[in-house]
């Protein structure tokens, strides 16, 4: 088991100590807290190096991040199309952008939003496409900007989930198209908290940096709405430049315990393990496991019984946003059958900087016991 007593879902890569304080010595060398953003700007450089990108914009959160390239990107309509099987704030986030969201459904083999549910959501009413990269793999980058450009409809990609990753080649985060991704300690950069958005378009840029603006006076003179006090401090951005020269030993981790649950899951009835592209970049960050069965009894009853013993097993993305309850107008006109089957199967398993491969042999054995005492789990 863990050192710290339990297993997590989360990444929480812990960058050298000696590392992060070197890059906090460069910043108080170069005045410190009277030249607030130093180390931002570093990072920011650094961040469109990597994802081979022309710009690159951070700010307080990933969510915050979302919310201010809707808000830059978004036609003068009421809807964003996003898909339900996702981060449970993500239709928060369009409220926040002052929009309606409008759920879709995903492609039931990639589990990404849909290209197809997505053509057939845009109408009058759409102002723009909110796509998200799933935590395995990606979604379909191409298709979806043939879609957003057919039709003419903004389109923002979020790709928390996705900071390593290669779609047909080419880097995420080097796209037409406004990119978000987070620094959470859960995600596979930790800057304790943080986001950025990748972009290459410079005057969608500047109006990023001043929705985020240092400069009081010139947000004020923005339309209402249009700017927040966002900005990420130093002290995370020196976390989040040692997490980015470490991320190769990162994925190296990540890779080693992937290959653990390949190794244990191999012929597990009842357990598929999500597989990752690898003709592709990928960072192995999250692991994934169906657990067939109609209801889900049995995904449920696999979590309950690893939380009871530490291991922080969740059920993936469930509920999926369309039957949760919202304080906020939502609108979800189809089926969405994609969505509630993957709802009920998919389990989120311990991976990330503290678990080993001792942990995965651990968890998989109370996995393989649990499955001989659950009624219909290797149903489907």
């Amino acid at each position: 088991m863990s050192s710290t007593g339990f297993l997590s879902t989360s990444n929480l890569y812990e960058p050298e100590k000696e590392r992060i304080l070197r890059y906090i010595d460069q910043w108080l060398e170069n005045g410190g807290e009277r030249s607030p953003g130093w180390l931002v700007s570093l990072l920011e450089k650094r961040l469109c190096e990597y994802h081979q990108a022309e710009h690159c914009v951070a700010m307080s959160t990933g969510f915050w991040s979302l919310v201010a390239s809707l808000r830059l990107s978004a036609l003068d309509a009421p809807e964003v199309i996003i898909p339900s099987f996702t981060y449970r704030r993500l239709a928060d986030v369009v409220f926040w952008a002052g929009k309606v969201p409008r759920f879709v459904d995903i492609d039931e083999s990639t589990l990404a939003i849909s290209p197809e549910s997505v053509e057939r959501a845009i109408g009058s009413n759409t102002a723009a496409i909110l796509a998200v990269h799933p935590i395995v793999n990606c979604c379909d980058v191409s298709r979806l900007t043939e879609i957003a450009a057919k039709y003419a409809v903004p389109m923002v990609i979020d790709a928390v989930e996705s900071v390593h990753e290669t779609w047909q080649g080419k880097r995420v985060g080097s796209f037409d198209v406004p990119e978000v991704f987070s620094l959470h300690a859960s995600k596979l950069i930790n800057g304790l908290e943080g986001g950025y958005v990748c972009v290459n378009d410079s005057a969608y840029a500047g109006r990023l940096r001043d929705f985020r603006s240092r400069d009081k006076s010139n947000a004020r003179r923005l339309k209402p709405g249009h700017w927040l006090a966002s900005d990420m401090p130093d002290i995370h951005a020196a976390f989040a430049l040692a997490g980015l020269d470490e991320i190769e030993e990162n994925v190296r981790h990540n890779r080693k315990i992937y290959r653990a649950y390949q190794r244990e899951l191999k012929g597990v009835a009842g357990i598929r393990l999500l597989a990752f592209d690898e003709a592709q970049q990928t960072s192995f960050k999250n692991i994934v496991v169906e657990v067939p069965g109609v209801s889900g009894e049995g995904r449920d009853r696999i979590v309950r019984n690893l939380n009871q013993a530490d291991v922080l097993a969740r059920a993936h993305y469930s509920p999926p946003l369309h039957i949760k309850s919202h304080e906020y107008p939502v609108l979800c006109p189809e089926s969405l059958p994609a969505t509630e089957h993957a709802a009920r199967a998919l389990l989120n398993l311990p991976c990330g900087f503290r678990v080993s491969e001792a942990d995965v042999t651990l968890v998989v054995a109370m996995i393989k016991s649990l499955l001989s005492y659950v009624p219909g789990s290797c149903d489907g």
